[in-house]
């Protein structure tokens, strides 16, 4: 047995928990997560958990620069406001990062298992690929799955993988999100990777729903500051997701 992954399961139990997923990497997965749970943090406690143990995406996009307190109760989240975070950047400081698989399951199996959890809405920066951080949230909990994807085809030849994966295993996504689907101009709209049609044939093809988010220039003035932004990703996120 065990007792750190045993811990992980007991702390999640009765849990909802969201992942954002993707196999492919720079599909916008941390940005929809933090606007996710901040949206969702609007109107009850939520958290927000960074399982990339190489990008710590997630600190960035809040600029948070200290690490985790630790107490009798576990590993102490960062607060915003309603919105409690976790991070491994925050056991490790802005350090790169050099482990085996075994290795990555163990830092994540130790992050779900000391977090003191208080909220019962979980959302999820999972990393991208199919890798071992894959394995070790699917060991501990079948969370509900938003699905990103660009709407370019190799984006979405790559998404389908993780798809068929999933649906393999037993979970089947709750949407798929093409992020940077549209660009909104004075002159109409641009769709800088093409018609979206594959997207949604994607989601026909597997019955899942599909949803598009906005290209938004102005949320790089967001990065280190993301709980201040409150543009066009966010506003739609908020239709797209009912907690």
């Amino acid at each position: 047995m065990n007792p750190i992954l045993e811990l992980a399961k007991e702390r999640f139990k009765g849990k909802k928990v969201f992942a954002v997923m993707s196999a492919k990497g720079g599909v916008g997965k941390s940005t929809i997560a933090s606007l996710l749970a901040l949206n969702s943090s609007e109107k009850r406690g939520t958290a927000l958990i960074d399982l990339d143990v190489y990008g710590n995406s997630v600190l960035k996009l809040f600029g948070i620069k200290k690490l985790h307190e630790v107490s009798k109760e576990g590993i102490e989240p960062f607060k915003i406001g309603n919105l409690s975070i976790y991070s491994v950047g925050g056991l490790v400081g802005d350090h790169y990062v050099v482990l085996t698989g075994k290795q990555e399951g163990g830092v994540i199996e130790s992050l779900l298992g000391f977090t003191n959890l208080k909220d019962d809405l979980v959302f999820i920066d999972t990393p991208p690929g199919m890798g071992e951080e894959l394995l070790t949230l699917k060991r501990i909990l079948k969370p509900e799955v938003a699905l990103v994807t660009l709407p370019s085809r190799l984006s979405l030849k790559t998404v389908e993988q993780m798809l068929i994966y999933l649906l393999d295993t037993g979970i089947k996504p709750k949407v798929i999100i093409g992020n940077m689907a549209f660009l909104e101009t004075k002159n109409g709209l641009i769709y800088p990777f093409g018609n979206l049609e594959p997207v949604l044939k994607l989601g026909e093809e597997y019955g899942i729903r599909v949803e598009f988010l906005p290209i938004d220039p102005s949320i790089e003035d967001f990065i280190g500051r993301i709980q201040d932004y409150s543009g066009c990703i966010k506003v739609t996120l908020k239709r797209i997701f009912v907690s």
